[in-house]
Formats: C-alpha cells, sequence, structure tokens
C-alpha cells in the first residue's frame, strides 16, 4: 500500500534497471512430442467400451456407461455458471433426484440407456466417441463447433439443441476413457488473445506474430508449439478483454517489456496452457489483474490453482507462478476507487472461494475486506487516462505488490 501512496501523484513511472535490461531476444525450440502410442492406446479404450456395449446388447441387456466424476473440493452452483466460457468447466454435478438422467454410486456417474432421460444423453456420447475415433486413426482434429453444426441434421438434430450438450458430451467421454478432453482431437473454438513481443512457430510451420493490431488468438493446444521468440520480461494475465484492448492503446507491451493475455473472463483450456507455457519455458514471471470481486478472483484462481471441473488435469494446465497483482480491495481506499455492495450471488462466491484448501492468510484477508463492496479495473482509470499503464501497474511490480 506505500508504494500505490508514493507514486500516486506521479504523471508517470517507469520501470528500470534489471526489470527492463536490454530487449534481447530470447529463443527456445521445443521437440515435437510423438503422439503415436497414446493415440493408438485412446482407440484401443474407445473400441473397448464399444465392445462391452455390443455385448451387453446380444446378451439381451439395456447398455450402461460409468465414469469417475469426483473433485477435489466442491464445485459451487455458481462456479458451475460462471465457468461456462471455459468450455472445459460445464459440469454440474448430476445426480438422479435433479435430472433423472443419472446418478452417482461411490464417485462414479452411471449413465443407464434404460432411464428415459439418459437415452440422448448416451447416444450423444456415442457419436462422440465415433467421431473421436476417426480423427485419432487419421490424427486429424475438428473444432467442437463444427461437430455441433454435423450433427444439426434429421437423424441427430434432437441431441444438440445447444453448442453446451456437444461440449458437455466430450467432457463425459473423456472422463468415460480417463483422458484429457483436448485428447479426443475435438477442439474448443479458440478465445483468448496475446499481445507483445512475440512469434510463435507451429508444428505445421505456421507462425503467430502476436504484435498484430488487437493481438493474436491464441493457438488450441501449447503441444503443437514447436519454437518461441520474445524480448518481453513479463507476462501480464488480464481479465477482460475490454481492459487488455484498452491497455494495448496505452502501449503497455512496450511500456513494461511484457506480454499481454486475456482469456475473456474465465479462461479456456488454450489459453491456460499458453499461460504456463510461458512460465515454464520462457521462465517468465505471470502477473494477473483483475476485478475487485469475488468473480475476478475466482479467474485468478483458475490461471494459478486450477479449476475443480478439470482436476485431473490441473498438472498440465495450472499455473502455480501466476501472481495476483490487483486490484487488491486492501488498496481501494488509498486509490480512491469507488465500490459497491456485494449482490448475494457474489457472497455465495466469495464463501465458496474462503473455503478451499489453497486458500492463505493473504487471500483470506483480502475476501475479507472484499466484504465491504467491489470495484472493477476500469475504476483506476479516474486519476488519469495511462494511470493503470505507466504508474499503478509498474509501481506494483517494481515494489513486489503481490500475492
Amino acid at each position: 500500500m506505500s508504494n500505490i501512496n508514493r507514486y500516486l501523484s506521479n504523471e508517470s513511472f517507469s520501470l528500470t534497471d534489471s526489470q527492463t535490461e536490454s530487449l534481447k531476444e530470447r529463443k527456445i525450440d521445443i521437440p515435437v512430442v510423438d503422439n503415436t502410442e497414446s493415440r493408438e492406446e485412446l482407440i484401443a479404450r474407445i473400441e473397448t467400451v464399444t465392445s462391452c456395449i455390443i455385448q451387453q446388447l446380444c446378451s439381451g441387456r439395456l447398455p450402461q456407461m460409468s465414469y469417475s466424476s469426483s473433485h477435489p473440493y466442491t464445485l459451487t452452483g455458481t462456479q458451475q455458471i460462471m465457468e461456462e466460457n471455459d468450455d472445459e468447466s460445464q459440469f454440474p454435478e448430476e445426480s438422479n433426484e435433479i435430472n433423472g438422467e443419472s446418478y452417482q454410486s461411490d464417485k462414479k456417474t452411471v449413465i443407464n440407456f434404460a432411464r428415459k432421460r439418459s437415452k440422448d444423453k448416451f447416444a450423444l456420447m456415442m457419436t462422440v466417441m465415433a467421431a473421436a475415433h476417426r480423427l485419432l486413426i487419421t490424427n486429424t482434429t475438428i473444432t467442437r463447433r463444427s461437430l455441433y453444426y454435423d450433427l444439426k441434421n434429421e437423424k441427430t438434430s434432437n441431441l444438440v439443441p445447444e453448442q453446451r450438450q456437444v461440449d458437455l458430451a466430450v467432457n463425459h467421454v473423456a472422463n468415460l476413457l480417463n483422458c484429457a478432453p483436448w485428447e479426443l482431437n475435438l477442439l474448443p473454438t479458440s478465445k483468448g488473445l496475446a499481445a507483445g513481443e512475440l512469434t510463435l512457430t507451429l508444428a505445421d510451420k505456421r507462425i503467430i506474430d502476436c504484435t498484430a493490431p488487437g493481438g493474436a488468438l491464441i493457438p488450441h493446444i501449447a503441444s503443437n508449439v514447436i519454437s518461441i521468440r520474445t524480448t518481453a520480461k513479463m507476462a501480464l494475465v488480464v481479465e477482460k478483454d475490454a481492459v487488455f484492448q484498452k491497455l494495448l492503446e496505452e502501449d503497455c507491451t512496450s511500456l513494461l517489456n511484457c506480454i499481454l493475455v486475456t482469456g475473456k473472463g474465465y479462461p479456456d483450456v488454450a489459453t491456460r496452457m499458453f499461460v504456463k507455457l510461458l512460465s515454464e519455458k520462457m521462465a517468465l514471471p505471470v502477473y494477473a489483474i483483475v476485478d475487485a470481486d469475488p468473480f475476478g478472483v475466482d479467474i485468478m484462481c483458475v490461471y494459478r490453482f486450477g479449476s475443480a471441473s478439470l482436476s485431473k488435469e490441473k498438472e498440465s494446465l495450472a499455473c502455480p507462478n501466476v501472481r495476483w497483482l490487483g486490484i487488491h480491495p486492501s488498496e481501494l481506499v488509498a486509490l480512491g476507487v469507488s465500490t459497491v455492495p456485494l449482490t448475494e450471488f457474489d457472497l455465495s462466491k466469495l464463501i465458496a472461494i474462503k473455503g478451499r484448501p489453497y486458500m492463505n492468510d493473504a487471500f483470506l484477508k483480502e475476501l475479507e475486506l472484499m466484504r465491504t463492496g467491489k470495484a472493477e479495473i476500469e475504476g483506476l482509470s479516474s486519476f488519469s487516462r495511462r494511470f493503470l499503464s505507466a504508474t499503478y501497474l509498474p509501481c506494483k511490480i517494481k515494489g513486489g505488490d503481490y500475492i
């Protein structure tokens, strides 16, 4: 907080010394991973599941499937709803009492074709497995959006009233086959953006230049990246696209010599993999700036600790080096930022976050202060047009004022 008070009167503030030393380009080459063995294993699993279903039918029984659906901590209703922007996170827990489709036994969800409302779900999962089987054999990929449109025909349109049904089915099949959703070669549409002095070379020889106006779309799978070039000294993750674009207009990438990243709200898998790649492969410090509200904190936690709905894939997605740079509730008074009361929805999310096992004293202190009111990042613009990029962010980084 002393750092904020110290520089509030400054028109601008620059990082110096080691934080912006020379703009020396760094390059790393990443070996291409041969996925032949893992593809063959997954193909065999699909064929085994299919064989079991055929055997059930031949013995005169209606088929059923089961898969693990456990989470490391409780997935609250608000988290289920607000993580819907993450195509890999749309997993409400199911029970027979809620929807009549399936039931849970010993942390397993059972899809029974004998149950009336389970038939469409069963059929869609089989359809997704068939599509994944073809893609794995040919070692090709398609987007889930493309699969959704392929299924909008007379025979299968009733299975997919909305895109969300396809996304859910892909995740259910991944649980059934005990694999990561992206390993099925059915990929979500990219939505995350990256901007700054960064060039990515993909396995298919495509080059992604992140100096493009407005930023570049983050590639689907980080494992497709075979080479990275950058002169940046850090990565800054921004919660919202509006703030991301504002920082670009203020030339934040040059002022801080950073790579700007946004997942446009709750990040998709591609954005989370990308942030982890920058942290682990390029050894860049990663800072996150989010709204001072429960959902902003939750988004930061998804980057840093992972999401409950993809707990099995935590090792591939969570980036523990992400540091919460702001906005901290403890600095709102000194900054003169106006707050608004929390809604019941906000309070429910706040309580859920405080109960998570990874919450430490520093987090809990800020969350307790948040009970008095919330604020958006845009509230910092009242001081001056470039206060966020020229004063607030460099002051916080240089002063080590992060959690």
